[in-house]
């Protein structure tokens, strides 16, 4: 003879009580590792370089001519020992002015400008803010006038910025990095 035992109403609500405190531990449990695996995926990509300073580039535009310049200089801030490559050459086939368009990288934080001049007295050098600037268009004549009455005309621009970068350990380190661009009317 099969004895049949039959929980009672009061077992039976505990026993699925129970197993409803199990299924609401293991949804916990599952939010809780998908939380930690997103904080430490941001945490671990926040770490990151997206774009290393020597392969941003500055986009000069000329009419309707885009050219990529890569950076003349990228080197870690203390480094003494830091070469330039050559300027590059921007010729304008005698357009008035240009274009630089700066990455996002550059124009997100403090950058500069240089600009120089046949004449010294001509030169500029600005400061622009974080999101002040995303592109600068430049005329090949100064502003000012020569003492002796003539019109300056460019002969060199740079953008500079300090950007992050990775030294030879793989560890971050800050790079200023450099765009010179020699101009030819």
């Amino acid at each position: 003879m099969v004895r049949v035992t039959e929980l009672t109403k009061k077992q039976r609500r505990k026993k699925q009580q129970r197993r409803q405190l199990l299924i609401g531990l293991a949804i916990v449990c599952a939010v809780i590792v998908v939380v930690g695996a997103v904080l430490g995926y941001n945490a671990w990509k926040d770490r990151q370089v997206d774009v290393l300073p020597q392969d941003q580039r500055i986009t000069a535009v000329v009419g309707d001519r885009e050219i990529e310049l890569a950076p003349y200089s990228t080197c870690e801030v203390d480094d003494a020992q830091c070469t330039p490559s050559q300027p590059t050459t921007l010729e304008l086939h005698g357009a008035k002015e240009f274009t630089l368009k700066i990455p996002e990288d550059v124009y997100d934080h403090d950058w500069s400008l240089l600009k120089v001049f046949d004449d010294p007295g001509a030169n500029e050098d600005n400061y622009f803010k974080s999101d002040e600037k995303h592109e600068v268009t430049l005329s090949v004549e100064a502003d000012k006038k020569a003492s002796d009455g003539s019109t300056p005309q460019l002969k060199v621009v740079e953008v500079q910025s300090l950007l992050i970068g990775v030294d030879a350990d793989k560890q971050q380190t800050p790079i200023m990095t450099i765009w010179s661009l020699e101009i030819v009317a």
